[in-house]
């Protein structure tokens, strides 16, 4: 995909916002790929300004909480890739489309950050230096002298199996969630016709 100055963008988006030309006129004019391309800078620069139309450097990290968010808004059907973008100030609506297509895919996993470039070929030592020995032994000390009592711990474990159990039904949830939205209206009126049965 070809990189365009910020200069470029912004005279194709004043040419299609001062005349009358189309998309798909303007993507010929200037032999550019698509006519998608136009609206997609046309709608960045309408809702994000120059800033919009800016070449990035680097990558801009989105955390998994903002990710999630996006994505549920997308598929609760409340707005749509454009909209969103202009919403929350992302100038490539594509991004989101991908986030969506992850998650529907692998779920959560899909939007964790990956590792970028290649594995280490080094081997991971078996043998510790004496100084990483000290360190753990020095741990399992303060780790005993922290130590919890029976009830205490008996607590925590309930606890811990409390919040396993609700996130479990919030999982389940957005899983059904998602299997509805991707349902027809005849597949969900006949799945309806089956619970009154």
């Amino acid at each position: 995909m070809a990189k365009y100055s910020t200069e470029f963008k912004m005279k194709v988006v004043k040419e299609y916002l001062g005349s009358n030309i189309s998309y798909k006129s303007l993507s010929e004019k200037y032999k550019l790929s698509h006519q998608e391309i136009v609206k997609r800078r046309v709608n960045a620069y309408k809702s994000l300004g120059y800033e919009g139309l800016k070449v990035k450097r680097k990558n801009t990290q989105y955390t998994l909480e903002f990710k999630l968010k996006v994505v549920n808004l997308y598929l609760t059907g409340e707005m749509s890739y454009q909209s969103l973008a202009n919403e929350l100030k992302i100038n490539n609506p594509s991004i989101i489309a991908r986030w969506v297509i992850d998650f529907r895919e692998k779920g959560i996993e899909g939007l964790k950050s990956k590792k970028r470039g290649r594995p280490s070929k080094m081997s991971k030592s078996p043998n510790k230096s004496k100084y990483t020995k000290i360190e753990t032994s020095a741990n399992i000390t303060n780790l005993e002298n922290e130590s919890l009592t029976q009830a205490q711990l008996k607590e925590k474990i309930k606890k811990l199996e409390e919040k396993n159990y609700w996130l479990q039904l919030e999982n389940d949830a957005i899983k059904k969630k998602i299997e509805l939205s991707q349902m027809t209206d005849t597949e969900i009126r006949q799945l309806l016709k089956q619970l009154k049965s």
